[in-house]
């Protein structure tokens, strides 16, 4: 077998050439020059160049030296070191109109704004004693009325059915989006029934908890790496694990 077949089956092509992360690279190289030193003191210098010539190599192949490299270094990397490497930290579309108000940019997609979570805590709380209000799905669609059909997650607005995934997922939406009401700014107002639906279905992917009962949730998470490092698309099913409410399924309301 010639060394060019070895290194076309050894090579993992999502995670080099055009592919390739200066900032995964960066760190298994340091990593792999830590690990030659450590071996050489012990073993001598012939160890520590082995291991040296082993670690580049999977470095060059593979793209990373340590097993979960990409997905350790969006999560762990500060923002402002992904920034110097030329990563740009980016919002859903979805979340932009929000951005400041209720999330800032991370490497992994967005994290709700202290101030805005709290705000958001307790109106959940609020409204799971008081009850969702036909005004209160008024608000999050931002339109004059909306009338309750049997009780249920349905709604008539402007003579068709809004319909929610739950109780739990449309007690998150209207906490939020009184918050929004109040803070979003002109930013949020100016959206439209279904890009409200929209923004606040993917806030309601940042909660960690049922709003329903508070219970903790069941996530079920699949992820498609198109480009290391920051390039990802999540597929995500959240579950109370208390109730058996689900708060989000991503796939089916898309």
């Amino acid at each position: 077998m010639s060394i060019r077949s070895v290194g076309d089956r050894l090579r993992r092509p999502e995670y080099t050439g055009e592919n390739r992360c200066l900032p995964c690279t960066v760190v298994n190289v340091c990593l792999t020059v830590v690990a030659a030193a450590a071996a050489t003191v012990p073993l001598g210098p012939p160890a520590g160049l082995a291991v040296l010539l082993v670690g580049l190599g999977a470095v060059y192949f593979r793209g990373y030296l340590v097993p979960g490299t990409p997905t350790l270094t969006m999560r762990y990397f500060p923002p402002w070191l992904l920034e110097l490497f030329g990563k740009e930290l980016e919002l859903r579309e979805t979340l932009v109109p929000v951005e400041g108000v209720a999330v800032r940019a991370t490497a992994e997609g967005g994290r709700l704004i202290d101030s805005f979570a709290d705000a958001w805590d307790d109106r959940i709380e609020r409204m799971r004693d008081a009850g969702v209000s036909d005004d209160d799905v008024a608000t999050v669609l931002g339109v004059e009325t909306a009338s309750s059909v049997s009780g249920d997650v349905a709604y008539v607005v402007d003579g068709g059915l809004r319909r929610w995934l739950s109780e739990s997922a449309l007690l998150a939406d209207a906490a939020a989006a009184a918050v929004l009401d109040a803070r979003g700014g002109e930013a949020w107002e100016a959206l439209s029934p279904d890009e409200r639906v929209a923004t606040l279905r993917d806030l309601r992917k940042l909660l960690t908890y049922c709003p329903r009962c508070g219970g903790d949730l069941d996530e079920e998470e699949t992820e498609t790496v198109e480009t290391c490092c920051t390039e990802s698309e999540r597929v995500l099913m959240a579950t109370c694990l208390d109730c058996d409410v689900r708060l989000i399924e991503d796939l089916g309301e898309r």
